[in-house]
């Protein structure tokens, strides 16, 4: 969440799109002292700080609070909570009297119906957001020692594919090509310069950040997820935000960022559909590394109380089974029987 410091709403969007937020949204005044987000509780709306500050908390495995951040003017919360459908993984509260715009999931789930374009413009900020996010808290979540609990590959691999359609797979296939990377080798290399962003079709990439000249495993990437993406959604960003090293090898679909944006430019639909998957994907990275550091407590229970007993209904199997299938598609499309296997 310390990465949102770093991201400001106003100066990234439009007028277009900050008329629209104002338009669809509630501007509501709070005291210091009102929780805004709830850790533990999925939440129904987006919240954008126009003015004021507000603390973000999280439980620790033994129940006591950690401070992850304290935001100002332009910050998101509770994009995560939306993206996901699960419960929120922090307290927003407010330290100081606040205005804030409240935004109803429901009407921007809307947007991509009603206003393509401005939904692909709101889909690229949020991913902006959460990227800025993740650079950020790759920089300090090393100092929390954990089990490095596994999450779950369901949700992890399919995360990019299930917001994908048919025609958005047959262009990223249509625009991209084949890369190999052997076993030990370096994909990225912090500070470089990165042209194409990776889509991970077999193997598992481990990533690493140096900070104080060492080199911190702060993560790792598996098939199905995006490599480099970062750069793309920060312009200003110099080179590549962390180093991308794979033990055993991968085989990727590479994009040129150049080529990449042409084609997003083109056709607000594969926009839109594209950066909320990166969304989609960068908050569960954001998720999985609080939680592998055994933060995030109250959300990962919550979780467990509402799966007890709980079995997936036939509209998530559906979803899981067409997810999986554009991205077999995709892999077959580029793969040989001599590479990886998956």
């Amino acid at each position: 969440m310390a990465g949102s410091k770093a991201f400001n709403f106003q100066a990234s969007a439009s007028a277009e799109l900050q008329s629209c937020l104002l338009d669809k949204g509630t501007v509501i005044h709070c005291d210091p002292g009102t929780v805004l987000i709830e850790e533990g509780r999925v939440s129904d709306r987006v919240i954008l700080l126009l003015d004021g500050e507000v603390t973000i908390t999280t439980t620790d495995h033994q129940g006591n609070q950690q401070r992850l951040a304290v935001l100002h003017d332009g910050a998101m919360v509770g994009e995560m909570s939306w993206l996901e459908k699960r419960p929120a993984v922090a307290d927003v509260v407010s330290a100081t009297p606040c205005k804030v715009l409240e935004l109803d999931v429901a009407v921007l789930d809307e947007l991509s119906q009603s206003e393509p374009a401005i939904a692909a413009e709101w889909q690229r900020l949020v991913a902006k957001k959460l990227a800025a996010q993740i650079q950020s808290q790759n920089a300090w979540i090393h100092r929390y020692e954990g089990p490095g609990e596994e999450i779950e590959p369901l949700r992890k691999v399919l995360v990019l594919f299930a917001e994908l359609n048919e025609q958005d797979v047959a262009t990223l296939a249509r625009i991209g090509s084949l890369r190999r990377i052997q076993p030990g080798d370096i994909l990225l290399q912090q500070g470089q310069d990165v042209p194409s962003i990776f889509l991970i079709l077999a193997g598992e990439a481990e990533i690493f950040v140096e900070i104080d000249g060492l080199n911190k495993r702060v993560g790792s990437s598996r098939r199905g997820e995006l490599l480099g993406e970062l750069t793309l959604l920060n312009s200003e960003a110099q080179g590549a935000t962390a180093t991308v090293q794979s033990a055993g090898g991968m085989e990727l679909l590479e994009l040129n960022k150049t080529v990449l944006n042409r084609a997003l430019q083109d056709d607000p639909s594969l926009a839109e559909h594209f950066f909320r998957s990166l969304s989609c994907m960068l908050s569960q990275r954001s998720r999985d590394q609080l939680l592998a550091r055994q933060l995030a407590s109250r959300s990962q229970g919550a979780e467990r109380e509402s799966d007890e007993g709980d079995e997936l209904d036939l509209m998530q199997l559906g979803g899981i089974n067409r997810a999986g299938q554009r991205f077999n598609s995709l892999c077959q499309k580029f793969q040989s029987g001599e590479g990886l296997q998956p």
